[in-house]
């Protein structure tokens, strides 16, 4: 299954990267948040491709589909269907929509396996950035410029950045107090992929469980972890954080468990309220 994976989301990375500069098609799931329902027809097939490739390869398995593109097909069941299921396949065909329709390169595919609501594998892949990053449930890997490299045990990141989304956080100089720098790529594939690379202290965002999924594979073998804002309770795939539409049901913070109370610090007085 790995193997198989791993495959798949290089071939519809790769199908991304041959059209990010091509004129695309954009629809809107939402009509009052354009920048968080953008769809393009790239999303569209990566996702009938994903739902074809496990049909194909993973028949004889009881598992589920929890797709950004096709969550609606649960009818708001979602946690029904994992019970009932011994896998679940968790796919963001493009995360990053709204900088990939604009030819930006910060995006990427993000592809997680958990059995039994347990995170097994997972994947971030930023074709456009050349960097793939995945664990096998027992090392964490990075491919770039044609190398593989191991990235087990990460060591913490005493930098200033912090990754956290505009429209959730509103920050004024006096919350900074000199300490950290606030930046935002508008794709989760990104700051996950450079929480794995240790180029950033953490990233307090919103979420939805496509958005964070392989980070949850990935963080469990090198050491990130992911923590509802309000208690420091590590995230699961669970109805007590994922609401049955796949949002996290508060905001997190991803880093190493040391950093919590620091990050938070700084965000308490400039957070959005999230109730």
């Amino acid at each position: 299954m790995f193997e198989k994976m791993k495959a798949f989301v290089k071939e519809i990375g790769k199908y991304s990267f041959e059209a990010l500069e091509k004129q695309h098609e954009i629809y809107f799931k939402e009509d009052h948040d354009a920048v968080l329902s953008i769809v393009t027809e790239v999303d569209l097939h990566n996702s009938l491709a994903f739902e074809k490739f496990a049909a194909e390869n993973f028949a004889d398995l009881n598992y589920v589909l929890i797709d950004e593109e096709s969550i609606d097909h649960l009818d708001g069941y979602l946690f029904e269907k994992i019970e009932g299921s011994e896998y679940q396949f968790v796919l963001d065909p493009i995360d990053g929509t709204l900088n990939y329709s604009a030819g930006l390169p910060f995006y990427g595919v993000l592809l997680a396996v958990f059995k039994n609501k347990q995170p097994l594998y997972g994947f971030i892949y930023t074709p456009a950035l050349n960097d793939f990053v995945y664990t096998n449930g027992k090392q964490v890997f990075r491919e770039h410029d044609g190398k593989t490299e191991v990235l087990n045990n990460i060591p913490r990141n005493f930098s200033r950045i912090v990754q956290a989304h505009a429209w959730e956080v509103s920050l004024k100089p006096e919350h900074i107090k000199g300490k950290f720098i606030v930046e935002d790529y508008f794709s989760a594939a990104v700051y996950s992929l450079y929480l794995c690379m240790g180029k950033l202290r953490a990233a307090v965002a919103a979420a939805k469980i496509w958005d964070i999924a392989p980070l949850l594979a990935i963080g469990k073998v090198c050491g990130i972890g992911l923590y509802d804002y309000h208690t420091k309770e590590e995230m699961m795939l669970s109805p007590k954080f994922v609401s049955d539409k796949g949002k996290v049901k508060h905001m997190m913070i991803m880093s190493h468990k040391d950093d919590f109370d620091d990050v938070k610090d700084i965000f308490s007085d400039a957070m959005v309220d999230d109730s």
